[in-house]
């Protein structure tokens, strides 16, 4: 929903990294000025308080797994945060880790459906590794490692806005890591595809060993969702490329789509996509 870290903001903007940027993992890139923060324990939990925002609360986390999941690296952890996975009701928000208290945060999609795990307080996590991030420091993490995590953060996914009485063909597009939301929504089961006509997934990768989740596939077809892997190390160009070449679309009134991933596709596809009629405000993100 682009590997980069970004700078952090408050919890809107934040969302909206998420969303573009291809790890889906972000860091503070701010001046020195403006990333002073100002902290103080409550109980087991470390406030934070930025001030261009309002404060966000950590508690302690735990990573209860990482493996390899595809070349890039790309990680996936098990992350333990406790009662606060109550707060995760919508696919595409996030959390927020770092590993310790004087640690710049990063800013991390919830690959896991809502509910998937909340008994045991747990969610997954697609991490990118990325020189001097945070996300680094978590790649590396062993498990039982000690984390500081806050609650899921941002709106989600709006789905509800496309039912499917208004909507019969839902188009995702993802691209590196953006699948990790993307992951959560399909298995959430909000997009309800047994009830429209079409659901398509566009998802692009370097080549078929970058492609995380991809024993999730299978689950994902039989669920609903057509997917289309592109692999761009193989000639085959990108999403907004593979999705332009043969979309075999005739009625675009009821079409909608959902964006996670590069900046530059989110881009070109909105513009595919608005000049085919579809209304801006069917095409989804999640910040």
């Amino acid at each position: 929903m682009p590997a980069a870290a970004v700078a952090a903001r408050p919890a809107a903007r934040a969302a909206r990294a998420v969303a573009v940027a291809p790890a889906a993992a972000f860091t503070a890139r701010r001046p020195a000025a403006s990333r002073r923060q100002l902290a103080r324990q409550r109980g087991g939990s470390l406030l934070v308080y930025a001030n261009w925002g309002a404060p966000v609360e950590f508690a302690a986390g735990k990573v209860l797994e990482n493996e390899r999941e595809a070349e890039g690296p790309l990680q996936r952890l098990k992350v333990q945060i406790g009662g606060a996975a109550s707060a995760y009701t919508k696919a595409g928000q996030f959390i927020q880790a770092k590993t310790s208290e004087d640690g710049k945060p990063g800013f991390f999609a919830i690959a896991s459906a809502p509910g998937a795990d909340k008994e045991n307080g747990t969610v997954e996590l697609l991490i990118k590794s990325q020189p001097g991030a945070t996300a680094e420091q978590l790649c590396a993490a062993e498990s039982g490692s000690q984390l500081l995590v806050s609650a899921p953060m941002g709106k989600g996914f709006p789905v509800d806005s496309i039912p499917p009485s208004d909507v019969h063909t839902v188009l995702i597009f993802a691209t590196g890591s953006g699948i990790s939301p993307i992951k959560a929504l399909i298995e959430s089961g909000a997009l309800q595809a047994d009830k429209r006509r079409e659901v398509r997934l566009y998802y692009g990768v370097r080549s078929p060993a970058h492609l995380a989740f991809a024993s999730a596939i299978p689950a994902w077809e039989a669920a609903g969702v057509k997917v289309h892997t592109v692999f761009s190390e193989q000639g085959q160009g990108y999403v907004q490329d593979a999705f332009a070449k043969d979309n075999g679309i005739s009625d675009w009134s009821g079409v909608a789509a959902v964006l996670c991933g590069q900046k530059d596709m989110a881009g070109a596809i909105t513009e595919l996509l608005t000049g085919k009629g579809v209304p801006k405000e069917r095409i989804l993100t999640n910040f």
